[in-house]
């Protein structure tokens, strides 16, 4: 069965046993005699064949990306046009019959707020919501806003001011390269920049912080072919982090859907989905209420459910899910290669890889253990993948273990302080200058 056949079948199920669990609550805590349960029966005669059709739905023709993963919704929505329907053609003296008028207000009422909802969405996402980010696949900071130039880069400097005859670098990476919540100065590109141009006085040397909050390899070759070539660079670097395994099987399955484009921007209901998702600790309501459910399999994906699933899985299960990463970071140095720059990997430690004392609030420690079995996994495979690529592979952990200052993170979440952002400048400097990358 194809994911989006799943995600359609699995909605009603799942709204079939939340709609049981709430009718056995009423029955306890409202029972009234039993004539609300025996109402909600009445109800399920209407509804049953509406869950049959959908059911069927999913295994025909329309059962395209258009209908997948709506299961849930179509199934709640059935049920509330079989209790309207239940209402309006029963005598019988129960509370849905008896209330039916007060059905359709609440639906014609919801209608209208949705349908305002719709009409202001885009301006809440954009001015309230999300005011700093596209809100597509790719997600981008958006430009001159929260210190990034008219690209929606994180610098000080527009694009005309990389010039052919400077020494350009563009550094690609996620929010450990980002660092928005740093000044500017004190980020390890900014900081880079600086080591740079005091040992080339003759050079102008300018570093472009290509990285932003949840990017991966994937969206960040994406990102370097649209506008990499208006840098003029002429070293590209790229820092993986803990988290592009997982963020690169997410985005290749989203575009995969999608479409090259990204799919436009997401609605507001899109956005409050993924807030009650993010509230949950899940991806979707279907998986919260699946690993509730002992007798209910985990639905197959391209995905894997946890975020750093690599921690909890021998090497040989979770490596071949590290291919897209790998992918995207050859096409990334292709890219590179054809604007006439050169590229280095480098590979960004968490602090439970290199000192389980930093960040003591971090709420992500309890899917992060620091004495997972597979926490040296990536940096394992990666110097594997180092013998035979074309270019330079970096490991920062060993400099963050070899450096005696602390703390290098924030207190409350894996980020690199100030110090940390030292640490990875100063690192990045000395394995570009050993490998003849830099003047």
């Amino acid at each position: 069965m194809s994911a989006e056949r799943a995600g359609l079948r699995h909605g009603p199920l799942e709204a079939l046993v939340s709609a049981l669990v709430a009718a056995a609550v009423a029955a306890f805590l409202f029972t009234n005699g039993g004539r609300l349960l025996a109402e909600l029966g009445r109800v399920a005669l209407f509804w049953l064949p509406m869950l049959a059709i959908q059911g069927r739905l999913s295994r025909g023709p329309r059962a395209g990306p258009g209908l997948s993963g709506r299961g849930l919704v179509l199934g709640l929505a059935s049920f509330l046009a079989a209790a309207v329907t239940a209402g309006l053609v029963t005598d019988n003296p129960g509370r849905l019959a008896r209330a039916w008028r007060e059905l359709v207000t609440v639906a014609l009422s919801a209608g209208a707020c949705l349908a305002a909802l719709w009409a202001a969405g885009p301006w809440l996402m954009r001015g309230v919501i999300v005011p700093l980010y596209a809100l597509d696949v790719d997600h981008r900071p958006r430009p001159n806003k929260g210190g990034t130039n008219e690209d929606g880069i994180y610098s000080r400097l527009a694009p005309r001011d990389f010039r052919a005859e400077d020494f350009n670098v563009v550094c690609l990476g996620d929010s450990f390269t980002a660092n928005p919540h740093l000044p500017e100065t004190e980020r390890w590109p900014t900081r880079l920049e600086r080591r740079l141009q005091a040992r080339a006085p003759g050079t102008r040397v300018r570093v472009a912080n290509f990285g932003w909050v949840s990017s991966s390899p994937v969206l960040q070759a994406r990102r370097l072919r649209d506008i990499g070539a208006k840098y003029e660079p002429d070293l590209v670097i790229q820092a993986f982090d803990m988290t592009d395994f997982h963020d690169d099987l997410v985005a290749r399955a989203r575009l995969a859907r999608m479409g090259a484009d990204g799919g436009g921007e997401a609605s507001i209901f899109r956005a409050l989905g993924a807030g009650a998702s993010l509230a949950l600790g899940v991806e979707d309501y279907g998986q919260w209420l699946r690993e509730r459910l002992r007798w209910a399999r985990p639905r197959p994906g391209p995905v894997p459910a946890a975020r750093y699933f690599f921690l909890f899985e021998p090497p040989a299960a979770s490596e071949p899910s590290f291919s897209a990463s790998w992918k995207a970071i050859l096409e990334t140095e292709r890219q590179a290669r054809a604007m006439g720059a050169r590229y280095a990997l480098f590979v960004l430690p968490r602090y439970q890889q290199h000192d389980p004392r930093e960040s003591p609030r971090d709420p992500e420690r309890r899917v992060f253990p620091v004495d997972a079995k597979g926490l040296l996994v990536p940096f394992e495979y990666f110097a594997r993948q180092a013998r035979t690529a074309p270019f330079p592979v970096h490991s920062l952990r060993e400099d963050f273990l070899a450096d005696p200052a602390f703390p290098k993170c924030r207190a409350d979440d894996p980020h690199w302080n100030a110090e940390g952002n030292r640490v990875a400048a100063e690192a990045v400097d000395r394995h570009l200058l050993a490998d003849g990358l830099v003047p």
